[in-house]
C-alpha cells in the first residue's frame, strides 16, 4: 500500500511541477501590450462658401439682385446664380480654402452665354466676378441672408 501511495504522491508532485512550469512558461511569452487608443482622423469641415448668398451683380447698365447657391453634391459641388433674368447653373465648381471657381451658363433675353465665375470669402462677405463670353467681366458682391 505504501508503494501505491508513493506512486500517487509522485504523480501528484509531477503534476504540480508541470503545472508550475506551464504557468511560468506562459508568463514568459509575449508581453501583453495595452490596447492602443483609437486615433480619429480630424473631421473635414465644410467650406464656409457652401451656402445661399444674397448677391448684387453690378452689370454695366444696372444692378441685378439675386442669389448665389453653392452646395455639396456627392464628392463634388453644385450651384447656381438666380436673378430676375432666370437661373444660371454652375458647373466644374472647385473650392480652395476661401475661394471658389466654376463655369456658368446664363440665358439672357433668350440668348445663351457661357463663361466662368469666381469668388472669394472675406470677413463674412463674398466678392467675385462673372465673366461671360461676348459680354465680359461683371463684378458681384454678397452676404448670407
Amino acid at each position: 500500500m505504501e508503494t501505491i501511495m508513493k506512486k500517487q504522491f509522485a504523480l501528484f508532485a509531477a503534476f504540480i511541477i508541470l503545472a508550475f512550469f506551464a504557468v511560468s512558461a506562459s508568463a514568459q511569452g509575449k508581453p501583453v501590450e495595452p490596447p492602443k487608443p483609437k486615433i480619429e482622423e480630424p473631421k473635414k469641415t465644410e467650406s464656409s462658401l457652401l451656402a445661399k448668398w444674397a448677391v448684387v451683380i453690378s452689370a454695366p447698365d444696372q444692378e441685378y439682385i439675386g442669389t448665389l447657391l453653392l452646395e455639396k453634391s456627392g464628392d463634388g459641388f453644385k450651384g447656381s446664380v438666380t436673378t430676375e433674368l432666370g437661373e444660371a447653373p454652375l458647373g466644374n465648381i472647385k473650392i480652395d480654402g476661401d475661394s471658389f471657381s466654376g463655369t456658368i451658363l446664363a440665358n439672357i433675353q433668350g440668348q445663351s452665354f457661357d463663361g466662368t465665375i469666381a469668388g472669394k470669402l472675406k470677413d463674412g462677405k463674398i466678392t467675385g466676378e462673372i465673366n461671360l463670353n461676348g459680354i465680359g467681366a461683371i463684378p458681384y458682391t454678397g452676404k448670407k441672408p
